[in-house]
């Protein structure tokens, strides 16, 4: 029996940590073992595989987001340690920090013991494309560094691919394509009136359009950009012949006035080490009753079916889970220009795409979507056509191919 070793920086469940749990728990258990470790984070992730006994998990207490130099070489022995303790044929590598760590730790492990380790790494999407140029720069030199301890390196889009060779990362036989994928038949989407409990009182109450987003607070989710992009959507927008804007009897003047002021709701599922920051773009741009920030929630993409227009304004993506969980769930969408966003929605047909840093670009696209609903309606039908090309069993298989 192989085993594979899956690490991973953060347990908390995002993106890569689905990826890793879906790779994990569907294993063939009469040929594989699985082991995920990861690092320090609220747990979900272990949470999520608790399920699944054949899946071994393992906390590593050292790994962490941006560590210190002494943590980070603590870290380097922790993992080292759990190499030499496992042993494992194939280490699959998720996440910037467990894969400069988790790499180097190998070249140790494999030089101690002579052991004939496959190191893989899921790259989703390249650390150095993060906001800020100085740490850009040395995100690609350590990346650079460290692509000579790894065998195989798994990008998500051809995006990822072309960028991979352009900064000679790589060789390009070390350098493999594969798609996320989804197990469309198994998604759960609450009916709209119950995925709307989710939210304050007065938000179900007002009748107002819902947009929405899920996301990590991380700077690379680009949430910032939203947020001043709802603040300039509610300065300018301008009702046309399409505004399909749900308007309920208003009881006052007062309340009238409202509800005028306030053209629609935000509500952003997630947490992270941005959250204050966030909360205080919100305060300072007064929009406090119309934003609506949820936390974390487990199975978030179930309540997809709330947002009248489902936004994904990153600055830095690989291939996100999240929006093929949107197009499955019909959701019209605007996303940015990012990453492999580009290869899962066509422009105009199945979403619309804007730069990413750009507010302006996103509430026009915003505004374009409230003020028409059959275009609501068209994008929203093609992306769900869409998603249904990006099967889970073809990442699953393609992916276990390597381990041989």
């Amino acid at each position: 029996m192989k085993k594979i070793l899956y690490l991973i920086t953060s347990s908390e469940y995002g993106g890569a940590q689905k990826y890793v749990h879906d790779l994990a728990v569907n294993l063939p258990p009469t040929d594989y073992q699985a082991i995920v470790a990861a690092g320090q984070g609220d747990g979900e992730l272990f949470n999520q595989l608790a399920n699944f006994p054949a899946v071994k998990t393992i906390k590593l207490f050292n790994l962490q987001r941006l560590p210190l130099p002494l943590t980070a070489w603590r870290c380097l022995k922790e993992i080292v340690k759990l190499l030499i303790q496992e042993k494992p044929e194939v280490l699959h590598l998720n996440s910037s920090v467990a894969e400069f760590l988790g790499s180097w730790a190998a070249k140790i492990y494999k030089k101690k013991t002579k052991a004939n380790l496959k190191v893989i790494y899921t790259v989703h999407g390249w650390v150095f494309l993060e906001p800020g140029f100085g740490k850009s720069l040395i995100y690609l030199l350590v990346e650079k560094i460290s692509a000579q301890w790894k065998d195989v390196f798994i990008v998500l889009s051809q995006h990822d691919l072309q960028i991979g060779l352009r900064k000679k990362i790589s060789p390009k036989n070390k350098l493999v394509k594969i798609y996320n994928g989804l197990d469309i038949q198994s998604l759960y989407f609450l009916p709209k009136e119950q995925a709307l409990k989710i939210l304050p009182v007065q938000f179900q109450k007002n009748n107002l359009p819902i947009i929405g987003t899920i996301a990590n607070f991380y700077a690379s989710k680009g949430l910032a950009f939203l947020i001043k992009a709802m603040a300039l959507i509610r300065k300018n927008f301008q009702f046309s012949e399409y505004n399909p804007i749900p308007c309920r009897k208003q009881s006052s003047a007062s309340e009238a006035s409202r509800s005028l002021f306030s053209i629609f709701n935000l509500l952003i599922i997630g947490d992270g080490p941005q959250r204050k920051n966030l909360e205080n773009l919100i305060a300072k741009l007064k929009l406090n009753d119309c934003i609506f920030l949820a936390g974390r929630m487990p199975s978030a993409a179930q309540y997809l079916s709330a947002f009248d227009i489902f936004v994904l304004p990153s600055v830095k993506e690989g291939l996100p889970y999240v929006i093929l969980e949107a197009m499955a769930a019909g959701a019209p969408i605007v996303a940015t220009n990012v990453g492999g966003l580009p290869e899962l929605i066509e422009n105009g047909k199945s979403g619309l795409l804007v730069e990413p840093k750009n507010p302006i670009a996103l509430a026009s696209a915003i505004e374009r979507l409230l003020n028409n609903p059959e275009q609501q309606k068209s994008l929203a039908e093609n992306a769900k056509q869409q998603a249904g090309k990006f099967g889970l069993d073809q990442m699953l298989n393609q992916t276990y191919q390597l381990y041989n």
